[in-house]
């Protein structure tokens, strides 16, 4: 029988997280040190998407999406509630989950927008997974596990062309305040409570520091591919704000309420969006290497990125305690199933690389 493991009394972090430590109550620092996150509002939000109007154009934005619950919401917010002329974005992803693809082509239809979808040239995602995940199993680090989405960290420079190419001035994105993974700060030694602005040189320090312990990540060839991905990481990182300098970039919940009941009743009624049932949640499906990266946090740290989302919500007064512990008790399943199958697409030997 495994020992219980000891989590904070006010939110849900184990013991087990990077730099934790408990008061006499049994309090976290965490969430001792926590600042609740202040929205912008609808109005500011309305402001700008109102400056970037215009009937002699196509498209007034992009809305990038991915078949995941927070970028359909936005699509859905961004065209229907507001009006806006939407170009829908999204990365064809090797490594994405059919039911994400099917949402997709649900939401663009519903909603009559365009759609662009790109891939990378050459197999240059695959190839860099499969490298960064013999490298990372020669010397497991938690640190290390982001660096199994470098294919999808290289994709901002295509999204900002695509911009330019339609002459649009404004990209919309359903990034969540709540899904930036404090403990992946700690790791790096950045203060857990910094926003990606102020952290990201930081972060691409700690990022480099990390890589020289290993130089397995280091090969060469994939070389080009991790200075992109450190210079066009998200829309906050200094490609991105150089080479899209004249474009405007905002995450939609960073003006909104994220209300987890009403997203997914109004995608599912609205948008025909859904999720594979077998894995009961419905964060972060729409990657396959997010159950990888499950088993790499779980491997080295005895957590994942749940345990800190579900803490910040219980922190926001989003949700009970007793209901996040119910849920990760459930969502901190590891689905070896599809964590097999993704090892197995990346032409990885699955029996010799689980351990």
């Amino acid at each position: 029988m495994k020992p219980l493991i000891r989590r904070c009394s006010k939110c849900v972090l184990p013991e087990t997280t990077p730099q934790i430590a408990f008061n006499k109550n049994g309090v976290c620092n965490y969430c001792r040190t926590y600042r609740k996150f202040n929205c912008r509002g609808e109005d500011a939000l309305l402001k700008i998407l109102n400056t970037h109007r215009d009937p002699n154009k196509k498209y007034e934005c992009i809305v990038n999406i991915s078949g995941g619950r927070d970028s359909a919401f936005a699509l859905l917010k961004i065209r229907k509630d507001y009006g806006m002329k939407v170009l829908a974005v999204n990365y064809k992803n090797p490594f994405t989950e059919m039911q994400a693809i099917k949402n997709i082509k649900n939401m663009t239809k519903a909603l009559g927008v365009d759609i662009i979808r790109f891939k990378h040239k050459s197999q240059i995602h695959e190839s860099c997974f499969k490298n960064n995940l013999m490298a990372w199993f020669k010397n497991p680090s938690a640190a290390m596990v982001p660096m199994m989405c470098i294919g999808c960290k290289i994709i901002w420079k295509y999204i900002l062309d695509i911009a330019k190419r339609y002459d649009i001035s404004l990209i919309i994105n359903g990034g969540n305040p709540y899904e930036y993974t404090s403990f992946k700060k700690d790791l790096l030694n950045i203060s857990r409570d910094a926003d990606l602005r102020s952290t990201y040189l930081k972060n691409i320090n700690g990022l480099v520091r990390e890589s020289l312990k290993n130089a397995s990540y280091l090969i060469p060839r994939y070389v080009p591919t991790l200075v992109k991905g450190y210079l066009f990481a998200n829309q906050y990182s200094i490609g991105s704000q150089l080479y899209g300098s004249k474009i405007e970039r905002l995450d939609l919940f960073h003006f909104l309420e994220w209300n987890e009941t009403e997203i997914i009743a109004r995608i599912s009624k609205e948008l025909g969006w859904d999720y594979p049932r077998e894995l009961k949640s419905t964060w972060r499906f729409d990657c396959k290497i997010g159950h990888l990266k499950d088993y790499m946090y779980t491997k080295t740290l005895g957590l994942t990125e749940k345990d800190d989302f579900y803490a910040k919500m219980v922190r926001e007064d989003l949700m009970s305690r007793n209901e996040a512990i119910r849920r990760l008790a459930v969502e901190n399943q590891l689905h070896l199933d599809i964590i097999e199958d993704t090892l197995n697409q990346a032409g990885l030997p699955t029996k010799s690389i689980l351990i």
